[in-house]
């Protein structure tokens, strides 16, 4: 069938089609009618029955000339049978007579989208929410608080929104933030669409935003400000200073209530413990709690949110960075995203630790098409280098990040999130993938997003006709981070990078500037071009 993710389950067709005049009548309960072409009938030819050997989210069909049952055991699963058949009446005006089972790959499966670096609006939010739901994604992990910007309203804090929601931007004032009755209307939206919402408030470090508004909660004091551009700051919150475990306290108890999801996502990553090194409070800290250092204290901190949210219920998720310590609680989630660092990982593996994973060179959209491609977000397999063999169990599932430092409008951010979403969806989904059959069936999809206004990018473009177009996109993005860091810093490592898949030739799948479909010498031409570019642009 035609259908984006392709069905994941037993498929037996009896002969014949089933080709309905729409609105399609139905009978029975069903709470998603509103969303969908059908209507309560006294002559059905769609009925609804529950099957408690389905697994979860999963879903049976069964067609015959005259109708349809959608058979589940869950909620979920009848919102998927439904999307699965009007998918394929939208695509093809019919559907093959047979019984068509269908269950998810992995239970989590996710979209990520950052408002913080820039602030996109509710409707745009939704836009995207929707998009998700028909793709069979079940989670929306929405990045709320970051250097650049917070953007949940505070009642108890309300300099986070008159100081933290708010930047400038080339002499412009930029910004935003959602009020609680726009996150319950999101949250409503998102559920009514069998899709949980999971926020994420990134700690410690990430927190310039906050700081700016509370200066006493970082190591200095000393008054700071919103971030404008991108990078990894030292100013982070002090890990030495109860009033920040107070403060985040009473700020958690504030953003729990709104999101129902027994996920909390705190974030983690890229905290720099300079100024914990030098900061007395951070090494009384350390010392009253024998702590060893500085990673060990971020593990302390770690551990009073992970408590809180357990008090209420939640299961903390965090950027792979937070195994570093080797202390993190063993219930909180990792979200696997660099290969910086995977010993750490690698360790947690034989533990039983679950994970997500968002490999940066698979799944980040922000990337061009040309370093993250379609094929490379299809054909990715949950793995950590230097580790054994993750289990499917601690495999929750897969997740995009939409990073959002260089996206500022609805239609760009459209256009790099799709068709590549789709490419993770069916990943998620569909046990048995097949590439080139997920490329025949795409222009269905683009003839949706057409429809309903989303602006898909021309997949094609993003296929380059030589080898040396990938190095140069990946030399442009590489632009925008550069000046983070020395530049004898960034020069050495990506040298280092090409030299050692210049040799390696057969790593290259793995990697985003080198191809599988080329010969060892093209790939080594590529390691050569991207060498001269690295230099042009740094000496």
């Amino acid at each position: 069938m035609n259908i984006i993710p392709r069905l994941s389950g037993p498929v037996k067709e009896t002969g014949g089609v089933f080709r309905p005049a729409l609105p399609l009548g139905y009978t029975g309960d069903c709470p998603f009618a509103d969303q969908f072409p059908m209507v309560l009938s006294g002559e059905p030819q769609l009925s609804f029955d529950t099957d408690a050997a389905i697994p979860e989210e999963g879903c049976r069909l069964t067609v015959t000339g005259s109708g349809v049952s959608i058979a589940a055991s869950s909620r979920a699963g009848h919102y998927y049978g439904l999307q699965t058949l009007f998918w394929v009446l939208r695509a093809q005006g019919e559907i093959p007579c047979g019984v068509f089972e269908d269950a998810p790959r992995y239970p989590y499966r996710s979209f990520q989208l950052d408002v913080s670096r820039h602030f996109f609006p509710l409707d745009e939010v939704k836009k995207l929410v929707d998009q998700c739901a028909k793709l069979k994604l079940n989670t929306f992990h929405w990045h709320l608080s970051d250097d650049q910007g917070y953007r949940i309203e505070s009642r108890r804090f309300p300099k986070l929104n008159e100081i933290s929601s708010w930047r400038d931007e080339n002499g412009k004032t930029v910004g935003g933030f959602y009020t609680h009755e726009e996150i319950r209307e999101l949250v409503a939206y998102a559920a009514a669409r069998c899709v949980q919402v999971i926020p994420e408030i990134d700690l410690p470090g990430h927190t310039s935003a906050i700081t700016a508004a509370y200066p006493e909660l970082c190591c200095s004091g000393m008054q700071g400000r919103v971030e404008s551009t991108p990078g990894i700051y030292p100013r982070i919150l002090c890990a030495g200073e109860e009033k920040v475990y107070a403060f985040l306290k009473d700020l958690l108890e504030e953003v729990i209530p709104l999101f129902p999801a027994p996920y909390f996502h705190i974030g983690g990553d890229e905290a720099p413990k300079s100024e914990w090194k030098k900061c007395p409070k951070c090494q009384a800290m350390m010392r009253a709690h024998g702590l060893r250092d500085e990673e060990a204290l971020q593990a302390y901190f770690i551990a009073r949110l992970e408590d809180q949210l357990e008090e209420h219920g939640k299961t903390a998720i965090g950027w792979n960075e937070i195994l570093a310590s080797g202390m993190t609680k063993q219930t909180t989630i990792a979200q696997y995203w660099t290969d910086r660092g995977a010993e750490y990982s690698a360790r947690e593996i034989p533990k039983g630790r679950r994970f997500i994973f968002s490999n940066v060179s698979s799944f980040y959209l922000d990337y061009d098409p040309a370093i993250v491609s379609l094929r490379g977000t299809y054909s990715y397999e949950p793995m950590i280098p230097g580790g054994e063999a993750v289990r499917q169990e601690q495999i929750l599932g897969l997740e995009a990040p939409m990073w959002t430092e260089q996206i500022v409008s609805p239609r760009r951010l459209e256009e790099m999130i799709f068709p590549r979403l789709a490419a993770l969806a069916e990943n998620a989904w569909t046990k048995d993938k097949d590439y080139e059959d997920f490329l025949s069936r795409l222009p269905a999809c683009y003839k949706l997003w057409e429809e309903e206004g989303v602006a898909a990018y021309d997949w094609e473009k993003s296929v380059h006709p030589t080898a040396f177009e990938g190095a140069r996109a990946l030399l442009q993005q590489l632009r925008r981070w550069m000046f983070n860091y020395p530049a004898e810093t960034v020069n050495a490592a990506l040298l280092a990078q090409a030299d050692r898949l210049s040799a390696h030739p057969e790593q290259a799948e793995r990697n985003p500037i080198f191809s599988p479909t080329f010969t060892p010498e093209e790939n080594r031409a590529v390691a050569r071009e991207f060498i001269r570019l690295v230099h042009q642009e740094l000496d």
